[in-house]
């Protein structure tokens, strides 16, 4: 073999490097003539059948391309430094939309009292659901220009952060529409790489890795609406969104420095300029997995956001104060950044199957019998945690059903997880008027507990079922491999 013969990674053509750092016994090394960047301290093993002479091995050593060996997978340092980065990044994005209630409720009745409710409640609703749709457009973009990542990452901070300081200073209800419900959304630019990302930082430890990245989207849903509550009441609105706003963008860039790849990509000269062209393997369109991950996540999208929507509803309709709907949210989306570690935990030990069934079986048991028959504060906290362990929570297991599809192709595996994530976004935006033209109908006066009380329980039933068909559309996760 000579010297002209050019070298290709197999972390990114075989994905054996992608969880090995160096070669196996026995393999053949191709000279490194042309080869793109490895990591430092690699050991390279010649085969018998592969000898160089002493001119090839001094012009070996005179390559200006250095060796080096890839991180450890599954923990060490710069793994441990990603998933705490990515965590972070899910906090801070989602932090927001989680707290738009408390935010609609100031613009409803402070800043634009008697005024364009309407334009208010779409903006709202635009914000959650765009973040998640929006995914269909980031995911092909950093498919195709992989090499852009950080740029394009950097770049949604700040026009996120933009956006909510821009928000502070509207006259119109509409503006609203334009910061917080079209252009917050482009945030989806940070958060998108860390969940694709994490495919080649977590290997066997995967599920619980995603789990606990997802459990940041928990904690913000914990911590921002009581901390915009504060904001508010102690220094005022515009205070309060400038404040937020340039926070985001101080915390998020560092956040974002360990946010990177562990496998080098391949480069390859053409015409003087170093360019890559990514090839994308469409057969991942005809796996089974990619169309029962859609059925799963979308009918469970369709049920699991209704809790967090109309349960502060429902406790003030009863008169409840200890606690409020605003408590009762927090206390469910606390659950659910434990569920989602506990979630990603099941799934690396158990079968896909039995973690779906778990997930819709409890949540959707918990909807129909404990919000069902709940009139009180101490079985309505019961249920904001059981729901929030195992609904909400569901994203965990998203990692394991990527990797059916992906086959940890990087590529795919954006593609994937934009298409998953933009169904979400379908199931959230359509889960609230569902629900609110359900309300109207009062079918079940009279029935005990919830079901007879104001109309929610035609809503109860609807959440119930729409979870439990994506249980049912799980079972079939046991007829394709998903191990």
């Amino acid at each position: 073999m000579t010297v002209e013969n050019e070298i290709e990674l197999t972390a990114i053509s075989g994905r054996r490097s992608t969880f090995e750092g160096d070669p196996r016994p026995g393999d053949t090394l191709p000279s490194m003539k042309d080869s793109p960047a490895v990591e430092a301290g690699s050991t390279m093993t010649m085969t018998p059948g592969l000898e160089a002479s002493r001119d090839q091995l001094q012009l070996q050593e005179n390559e200006e391309h250095s060796i080096e060996v890839l991180p450890p997978v599954d923990g060490g340092r710069q793994a441990w430094l990603f998933l705490l980065g990515a965590t972070y990044m899910e906090m801070l994005i989602w932090g927001l939309p989680f707290s738009i209630g408390i935010l609609h409720v100031y613009w409803t009745n402070t800043l634009f009292e008697g005024e364009g409710a309407s334009a208010i409640t779409l903006a709202a609703t635009l914000q959650t659901g765009l973040l998640y749709m929006s995914c269909a457009f980031f995911g092909p973009m950093f498919a195709a220009l992989p090499r852009w990542t950080k740029t394009l990452q950097v770049a949604g901070l700040v026009i996120g952060s933009a956006s909510v300081i821009a928000s502070a200073f509207v006259t119109k209800p509409w503006h609203l529409i334009v910061t917080i419900g079209i252009f917050y959304p482009m945030s989806c630019a940070c958060y998108f790489p860390c969940a694709t990302l994490l495919f080649e930082w977590w290997h066997a430890s995967r599920g619980f890795a995603s789990g606990m990245m997802y459990a940041g989207t928990g904690a913000g849903g914990t911590i921002f609406p009581f901390l915009m509550q504060g904001l508010l009441q102690r220094f005022g609105y515009k205070a309060a969104m400038v404040s937020l706003g340039v926070g985001y963008v101080v915390t998020g860039l560092v956040a974002l420095i360990p946010i990177k790849r562990r496998i080098p990509l391949s480069r390859y000269d053409q015409d003087g300029i170093s360019r890559i062209r990514p090839r994308i393997d469409w057969a991942f369109s005809k796996r089974k997995a990619l169309y029962l991950g859609i059925m799963v996540i979308g009918m469970t999208s369709l049920g699991n956001f209704v809790p967090s929507l109309w349960l502060p509803s429902y406790v003030d309709d009863l008169g409840l104060n200890k606690p409020n709907g605003v408590a009762l949210v927090a206390i469910l989306n606390a659950a659910t950044a434990l569920g989602n570690g506990l979630l990603g935990w099941l799934s690396d030990r158990m079968s896909l199957r039995s973690t779906i069934l778990i997930s819709c079986v409890g949540s959707a048991a918990a909807c129909a019998f404990l919000w069902g028959f709940g009139k009180n504060s101490g079985v309505l906290v019961t249920f904001a945690i059981i729901f929030g362990l195992l609904g909400p929570s569901f994203s965990a297991v998203w990692s394991k059903i990527i990797h059916l599809v992906s086959k940890d192709d990087p590529a795919v595996t954006a593609l994937t997880f934009s298409i998953f994530a933009f169904v979400r976004g379908v199931g959230n935006m359509s889960s609230g008027p569902i629900s609110e033209s359900l309300l109207k109908y009062d079918t079940m006066r009279g029935v005990i507990g919830a079901y007879g009380y104001k109309n929610y329980g035609i809503l109860l039933i609807y959440t119930s079922i729409t979870i439990l068909t994506g249980g049912a559309a799980g079972l079939f996760f046991n007829k394709i491999r998903d191990v």
